[in-house]
């Protein structure tokens, strides 16, 4: 690598009020997390503190100190996705090692570097979008003009939402294409969601401080990346969409994930959408290959599940149980460990995921 071009601090602080000005006109020339929360780092070790906290672990090298302010960062934390708007405005190489728990996907706003996933290399520019393999070393190289915008996803949220979608855990490590062009759909819908999100936390603070808004903004990003990302599972995703979802059947399904914490009955159901319980019955046969009462089942053990995970140690099963609508308390503990593989009060205990 060359010799280090500094850039003033004052000229990268301009860069980011400039973008701050595009987003509150409502034209958002680069998105920015949480912009009341920029971070500004006087010293490499702060720099590399910040960094740290934000995306990942990692060791900072450069070959000459820089004589100011070192890095402009903001970020938000959504829960089992974060993103991260970077600057170093001088040439840094970053050893992240294995990150192991957790994707980075990282979208160049501006500049050209390289990134090095295992023995796979890519150009980081404003041409593509990078998807890093938690198990491989992860290098990336940015020079002075690189602007990242970088959203980590937990992995193990991410493996699990794809178990539901192959209705099994996978049996192969989810492995995505390292580089994925910017005129592909997956890049589109991954720039505007990101980019709508970074808007939602500019102009719209309070909405985000909801948790469950924070964590339905994860699961989309989640559902982006294995639906329209590709990867060598794609197939195995595909596979059971194939089979053509009657209107009434996806109608039905969304229902029953609205209404989850409420008494749900098929009859009822079946008149929301419009149908005889029988054409329900048929239709949740053909399109899942279980009864829509099973379906619910699994739902609401798949929700306790994950109320479990996110739950502090001293919160209490039951109650846990009744937020999301289950009020046959031991009949369902036996339904969570025959899919889950453990007891509730196993998981929230141990968080056993």
């Amino acid at each position: 690598m060359g010799p280090l071009i500094y850039t003033p601090a004052k000229d990268v602080l301009r860069g980011f009020i400039v973008t701050l000005q595009a987003i509150t006109r409502g034209r958002e020339l680069s998105p920015i997390p949480d912009p009341r929360g920029m971070f500004t780092a006087d010293t490499l070790d702060e720099a590399t503190s910040l960094v740290r906290a934000a995306i990942c672990p990692h060791r900072l090298k450069v070959n000459e100190p820089p004589r100011r302010s070192v890095a402009f960062l903001s970020s938000l934390d959504l829960g089992g996705c974060g993103l991260t708007n970077l600057r170093y405005g001088f040439d840094v190489d970053i050893d992240a090692g294995c990150i192991g728990d957790t994707y980075l996907v990282k979208w160049t706003l501006a500049g050209e570097g390289q990134l090095w996933s295992g023995d796979r290399t890519a150009i980081t520019s404003p041409r593509s979008i990078v998807i890093t393999e938690p198990t491989e070393h992860t290098k990336i190289r940015m020079t002075a003009q690189c602007q990242h915008l970088t959203v980590r996803v937990s992995r193990q949220a991410l493996l699990e939402t794809l178990a539901a979608k192959l209705r099994r855990p996978a049996r192969k490590a989810l492995l995505f294409n390292l580089e994925i062009p910017m005129d592909s759909d997956f890049a589109r819908a991954w720039c505007e969601l990101v980019a709508h999100i970074c808007h939602v936390s500019a102009t719209a603070p309070a909405a985000l401080a909801n948790e469950g808004v924070r964590k339905q903004y994860s699961r989309t990003l989640m559902e982006i990346m294995l639906s329209a990302a590709p990867h060598n599972h794609s197939e195995a995703i595909e596979e059971p969409m194939k089979r053509a979802t009657a209107w009434h059947v996806g109608r039905a399904r969304d229902y029953v994930h609205d209404h989850l914490a409420e008494g749900i009955s098929i009859t009822d159901i079946a008149a929301r959408v419009g149908v005889t319980p029988r054409t329900l019955q048929n239709g949740f046969r053909k399109a899942f290959n279980v009864t829509p009462a099973e379906y619910i089942r699994r739902a609401r053990v798949e929700a306790l599940h994950q109320a479990l995970l996110a739950a502090d140690e001293t919160a209490g099963v039951t109650n846990l149980m009744m937020n999301v609508g289950i009020v046959n308390f031991g009949r369902y503990a036996q339904y969570y460990k025959e899919q889950i593989g453990v007891s509730p009060s196993t998981t929230l205990k141990g968080k056993i995921q």
